[in-house]
């Protein structure tokens, strides 16, 4: 048999093995539903550690210290404070254990990536996170190990550290990312 009636039979079985491998997939869903898990906020006060999933509800209890809606969890964490959920509007009266910020809480989330966070102390510094497990970290131990610091960068003024990775540099994206959020 020569080269040439060898390859023609071979190239149309491999293709109608590839159109035939195609068509048995099943469809791809409409829409992928929406983990919300790509940013998480807390505000520490001296006895209340308050997370939020939710920009929006963190902002406005960022402002003006009040919630539509506030979900003890009856923990507390490390430093002694009592830990609150505040569900935004659309995730109240839901089963607290499927709110993406208890799950980001009990570490049952993964995070999107890119990943936001901020922590607001009761000093007023705002810490700025790129990484969840930084996040949990400092959820932990408090302070972050490694920052980059911008005194006066805060939407008021404040001071705001940005937490980093050993020798990672100065983190650019997320000053910018920082900034849009609050229109600066």
């Amino acid at each position: 048999m020569n080269k040439k009636t060898l390859i023609k039979p071979i190239a149309t079985a491999l293709l109608a093995a590839a159109l035939s491998a195609c068509s048995n997939q099943a469809p791809a869903p409409a829409k992928a539903a929406s983990l919300d898990n790509e940013d998480w906020y807390q505000i520490r006060s001296e006895k209340e550690l308050f997370l939020f999933d939710d920009y929006a509800a963190y902002r406005d209890f960022a402002n003006s210290g009040e919630a539509a809606a506030k979900v003890s969890t009856g923990k507390q964490d490390g430093f002694g404070r009592d830990i609150v959920l505040v569900p935004k509007s659309g995730d109240q009266g839901k089963d607290v254990n499927t709110l993406s910020v208890k799950r980001f809480l009990d570490v049952s989330l993964p995070p999107a990536q890119p990943f936001y966070g901020e922590l607001r102390d009761e000093e007023g510094i705002i810490y700025v996170f790129s990484r969840y497990g930084d996040m949990m970290d400092m959820y932990k131990i408090g302070e972050p190990t490694f920052s980059y610091v911008d005194i006066g960068g805060g939407p008021n003024g404040e001071r705001v550290v940005y937490v980093l990775a050993k020798e990672e540099p100065k983190p650019e994206k997320q000053i910018a990312l920082f900034r849009s959020k609050y229109g600066k």
